[in-house]
């Protein structure tokens, strides 16, 4: 990996599946990156001894692969590793199901999961 964790948010919805994080090559984005899309608008925890509000939980809201890092963002589009056709071809996709359509926001948190679709290192081919 890069060594510090690379977190970021969402800057802009280009469309219904590619956004662009204000994260980019200067900031080690490279393509083929994996970030996990998250919101921190989850339920409050609170501290049932004092009273006092502990945070919020983040949810998980999708994952975005980058495919473009200029030096100061980057653009990623939706990406699903799953054991369908597209995501053994690693692949963005949309599902064509309205129950599955997820919202994201400007402002919603990203965080590197991982440097490539495949587990490898885009730099060097090494297994993570």
């Amino acid at each position: 990996m890069t060594g510090a964790a690379i977190t970021g948010q969402v800057a802009l919805i280009e469309d219904d599946h590619t956004l662009v994080i204000n994260r980019g090559s200067e900031a080690g984005v490279r393509p083929g990156m994996i970030f996990v899309v998250s919101s921190a608008t989850g339920p409050t925890v609170t501290d049932p001894e004092t009273g006092k509000e502990l945070g919020r939980l983040s949810r998980e809201k999708l994952r975005v692969r980058v495919f473009d890092a200029q030096p100061l963002f980057a653009r990623a589009h939706t990406f699903a590793a799953t054991g369908d056709f597209y995501g053994l071809l690693g692949i963005a996709f949309m599902s064509p199901s309205c129950e599955d359509a997820v919202t994201v926001d400007v402002g919603d948190t990203v965080r590197l999961l991982r440097e490539s679709v495949d587990g490898r290192s885009e730099r060097n081919g090494t297994d993570r």
